[in-house]
């Protein structure tokens, strides 16, 4: 083993689990990279049953195996971090594909360039995804175009804000994200089931940590899911929210119906004025006021079990 594999610059951490295709690409987009030469890939398997080992080995990724049962958003990660060698920690989800081979070099560019902690990276809806997929991807705080730099302030500034803006300050993505090795033992990822990467942010930020939003690195990363995964996550999500920052987006019940036919009659509206019909159009004009539905009693239920320090028990698949 040479000194630059026994010392590279850049670490890739991905937990994966049959991955199939969606890994195979993402492994052929890290080895196009401009640093590939200066990369380590370390792939944490929770179960795979298909390809995605064989894959890895043809690849020659460092691969740690755990059981299913093991597997928890934050600690997976440490654990693949902490067998890393590079200065630059990237995660990935193992469905998120590099745009560009210089994703990795502009990534630390920009954190060089603001000097910050860690960053993360736009994201961009697959060619097929669906009208509202795209729309809402392109909306998000990960999805837009504006460069944003977060520097820790002043606590009662941030005491002082609502629980929506306290939470926009702390967005992080591990869709696609970096953190400086440094900074990442500093503040590991907390043992979270979910959300383990605002929660991240959060502690970053009141550490004195330096998070950049950085919009000319992307990854190609999108779902169309059935309206019963939006109700899990959407739970899940709110849950998080309410714990974190007390965020509370539909309070009661009425509120929560309100949300439903409002968000269906945007998004009927929108899909209207959007062609072509098709049969993805269909698709989602027919599952619209399901996916409503779901998301307003999602946040509806979330903070509200949260709220009450109920426990979130039974969900799997998220």
């Amino acid at each position: 083993m040479n000194e630059q594999q026994k010392n590279p610059k850049v670490s890739v951490v991905v937990p994966i689990l049959n991955g199939g295709n969606d890994l195979l690409r993402l492994l052929d987009r890290l080895a196009s990279q401009s640093l590939a030469s200066d990369m380590e890939i370390i792939l944490v398997d929770s179960g795979s049953r298909d390809d995605s080992l064989h894959y890895a080995r043809q690849r020659q990724c460092n691969i740690i195996e755990i059981p299913a049962r093991a597997f928890n958003h934050g600690a997976t990660r440490n654990l693949g971090a902490s067998k890393a060698h590079g200065e630059f920690l990237f995660f990935f989800t193992q469905d998120a594909l590099p745009q560009r081979n210089d994703y990795c070099e502009t990534m630390i560019d920009s954190l060089e360039a603001n000097q910050a902690d860690a960053g993360y990276a736009r994201q961009i809806p697959r060619p097929e995804a669906g009208p509202l997929v795209r729309r809402d991807v392109s909306a998000w705080l990960s999805g837009v175009d504006e460069r944003r730099v977060v520097r820790a302030g002043r606590l009662d500034d941030f005491c002082g804000m609502t629980p929506y803006d306290r939470y926009a300050r702390c967005v992080f993505d591990n869709v696609a994200s970096v953190i400086r090795r440094a900074a990442w033992k500093a503040i590991p990822f907390p043992h979270a089931p979910y959300g383990e990467d605002i929660e991240w942010g959060l502690r970053a930020l009141s550490n004195g940590m330096t998070l950049v939003y950085e919009p000319d690195a992307a990854v190609i990363h999108s779902h169309d899911r059935p309206p019963d995964y939006t109700w899990k996550r959407t739970l899940i999500d709110h849950y998080r929210l309410n714990e974190l920052f007390g965020l509370r987006t539909v309070p009661t019940r009425r509120a929560a119906i309100r949300g439903w036919m409002s968000t269906t009659r945007r998004d009927w509206g929108y899909l209207l004025s959007h062609p072509p019909y098709d049969s993805t159009w269909r698709r989602d004009f027919i599952n619209a006021p399901r996916h409503a539905w779901a998301a307003a009693w999602g946040q509806f239920h979330g903070a509200r079990m949260a709220a009450r320090g109920e426990m979130m028990r039974g969900l799997r698949g998220v």
